[in-house]
C-alpha cells in the first residue's frame, strides 16, 4: 500500500456501485471479522430511550381516562395505579420521568453533537434548490447536521424496492446504503420532528405553562406526536428484532459491533468508508501491509486495477480547516428578537428578562437554609405569595433555555472555547476579579432599577415605558463614561 494514495483508493472504491460477488471462503472470512458500528454513548442513549419510552407509555396509557374515552382497559388502569398508590403519584412519576428524558437528550445533543451526531460533515447545503426533493434534503441536513442521516433519491429507491420485495413483487437488489438504511433514516426524520413537539407539549401540560388554550391544544398535539412515533417504533422493533436479515443490526446495539459481511451486503457504502479509513490508518502504522490483507482477494485485485487507471498524478486530498461561522447580520438578529418579543407577549402576556432568574434562584436557595427569614423578608416574600414557589415562573425556563441554546449554537458555529478576553496591561487574575465586581454591581443595579437590559431596557422600550427608555439612555451614558475611565485596562 506504500504506492497507493488514500484519495486514489477512495475513488477506486467508488467505482463499485454494488458489492461484487465473493467466494464462499471470502464470505466466511468476512463473517468472522467484526467492525465497529456504534459508540458506547450511542448504545447507552438508545437503551435509555427504549426503557424510558416503555415506562412512559405504560404509565401514560393509565393516565388517559375520561368520561368519554379510555386508552387502556379498566383492569390495566387499576393495576398500574395500584402500583403507585394514588393517581397523583402516577402523574408525578410520569412527569419527572419525562423531565429526566428531556434533560438527558439535551445533554446528549449539546455535548455529543460534534462527536456523535455530526460525524459526516455537510460541506454545502442550500434551500434554494430547483428540485423539490433537494430542498427537502437540505431541510433534513439542517435539521440533523449529519449527511449520513439525510434521505436522498437512492434511499427512495431503496424504500420502494424493499416494500415490493417484502410483498413478493420484486427481486431487484437493494441500492447500497450508508451507515443507516433508508428505513432508519425515515424513522429518524419522524422522531426528529416529533420529539420537540412531545417535549414542549409535555412541559406545557405538566407545569401549566401559558394560557389555558395553549394547554388544551397541547393535549391533542402531544398524543398525535406520541402516536406517530410509536407507530414507527413498532416497525422499527419488528425490522430490528424479528426480521431475520436485520437481526445483526439489533445485536450491534448491544455489542457495538457487527460482522464485516453484514456491512458489506447491507451497508456497502458505509463499508467502503470504513475500509478507506482503515487503510488510511494502516498506511501510517503499518506501511508495508498489503491491500489483500484488508480486502477479499478478488475485490483487492479489482481495486488495484482501478487504482492503476486513476494513476499516480493525483495529489492527496487536503484537510479542510473548519473556521468559525460568520455572525448573524445585526439587523436580521434585531428583527428576529423583535418577533420573539411579540411571540412572548402573545403567549405569556409579558416580555423577556434575565435578572429575575438570579433573584428567584437565590431566594429559593436561601429559603432552603432559612425559610422563616426568607418568607418574612419584604422583598423576597412576594415570591411565595398564595403558596407559589420562586421557581414557578417562565423566566426560570427562559434563562435555562437561553443557556442551553447559546451553548448549542456556539458549538454549531465552532465558537465554544475557554478563553479570557482582556487587555495587555492586566493579568488573568485581575480580569476575573474585575468581572466579578462588575457583575455584582450590574446585578445590584438591575434589582434597584427593577429590571436589567432585557427586562427593563428591551421589554420596557418596546412597550414605550418612560422608565425603560430612561434606563437605556443612562446605560449608554454610563457605559461611554466607564469605557473612557477603564480604557487603560483594554488598550
Amino acid at each position: 500500500m506504500t504506492n497507493i494514495k488514500v484519495c486514489q483508493l477512495k475513488k477506486a472504491m467508488d467505482y463499485f456501485n454494488y458489492p461484487p460477488q465473493l467466494t464462499a471462503k471470502e464470505r466466511d472470512v468476512m463473517r468472522q471479522r467484526k467492525m465497529k458500528k456504534h459508540d458506547v454513548a450511542i448504545m447507552l442513549v438508545h437503551w435509555f430511550n427504549a426503557i424510558t419510552w416503555i415506562l412512559m407509555l405504560a404509565t401514560g396509557g393509565a393516565l388517559i381516562i375520561s368520561a368519554f374515552y379510555k386508552f387502556a382497559p379498566d383492569f390495566y388502569i387499576s393495576i398500574v395505579r395500584g402500583m403507585f398508590g394514588t393517581p397523583g403519584n402516577l402523574i408525578e412519576f410520569h412527569i419527572w420521568l419525562g423531565v429526566i428524558w428531556i434533560l438527558v437528550f439535551l445533554a446528549y445533543t449539546i455535548f455529543g453533537y460534534r462527536k456523535y451526531l455530526r460525524k459526516n460533515k455537510i460541506t454545502e447545503i442550500s434551500l434554494k434548490q430547483k428540485d423539490l426533493f433537494e430542498r427537502f434534503r437540505a431541510f433534513q441536513c439542517i435539521l440533523f447536521g449529519n449527511a449520513a442521516l439525510c434521505l436522498d433519491k437512492k434511499d427512495l429507491m431503496w424504500l420502494k424496492i424493499r416494500v415490493l420485495g417484502i410483498l413478493g413483487y420484486s427481486d431487484q437488489p437493494l441500492p447500497p446504503q450508508g451507515s443507516f438504511n433508508a428505513g432508519q433514516k425515515l424513522y429518524g426524520l419522524l422522531v426528529a420532528l416529533m420529539t420537540p413537539i412531545i417535549m414542549l407539549t409535555g412541559l406545557i401540560m405538566a407545569f401549566h405553562l401559558g394560557p389555558i388554550w395553549l394547554i388544551q391544544w397541547s393535549i391533542p398535539f402531544h398524543f398525535t406526536a406520541v402516536g406517530l412515533v410509536v407507530s414507527g417504533l413498532l416497525i422499527h422493533v419488528y425490522m430490528g428484532a424479528v426480521f431475520p436479515e436485520e437481526k445483526p443490526a439489533f445485536f450491534s446495539m448491544i455489542t457495538g459491533n457487527v460482522s464485516e459481511l453484514f456491512l458489506y451486503k447491507h451497508h456497502f457504502d458505509y463499508w467502503k468508508e470504513r475500509i478507506v479509513k482503515q487503510c488510511e490508518w494502516l498506511k501510517k502504522t503499518e506501511p508495508d501491509i498489503s491491500l489483500t490483507d484488508i480486502l477479499p482477494n478478488s475485490l483487492a485485485v479489482k481495486v488495484l486495477e482501478k487504482v492503476e487507471e486513476i494513476g499516480e498524478i493525483e495529489e492527496e486530498e487536503k484537510q479542510v480547516v473548519e473556521l468559525p461561522q460568520k455572525f448573524w447580520d445585526p439587523y436580521v438578529a434585531g428583527v428576529v428578537l423583535g418577533l420573539l418579543f411579540i411571540f412572548t407577549y402573545f403567549v405569556y402576556g409579558r416580555g423577556l428578562g434575565a435578572s429575575s432568574f438570579l433573584s428567584r434562584t437565590g431566594t429559593y436557595l436561601w429559603n432552603l437554609v432559612a425559610p422563616q427569614y426568607t418568607q418574612s423578608n419584604p422583598y423576597w416574600s412576594r415570591y411565595f405569595h398564595n403558596g407559589h414557589t420562586p421557581l414557578g415562573n417562565f423566566m426560570i425556563f427562559e434563562v435555562i433555555g437561553v443557556l442551553i441554546g447559546g451553548f448549542w449554537s456556539g458549538r454549531r458555529a465552532r465558537r465554544n472555547k475557554f478563553e479570557i478576553h482582556k487587555g495587555p496591561r492586566i493579568t488573568n487574575k485581575q480580569r476575573i476579579i474585575y468581572a466579578i465586581m462588575g457583575g455584582f454591581l450590574m446585578g445590584l443595579g438591575a434589582r434597584i432599577a427593577r429590571g436589567c437590559t432585557s427586562g427593563q431596557g428591551l421589554t420596557g422600550g418596546i412597550t414605550l415605558a418612560v422608565g425603560g427608555w430612561l434606563f437605556v439612555l443612562v446605560v449608554f451614558a454610563v457605559g461611554y463614561l466607564s469605557a473612557y475611565i477603564f480604557r487603560r485596562y483594554w488598550l
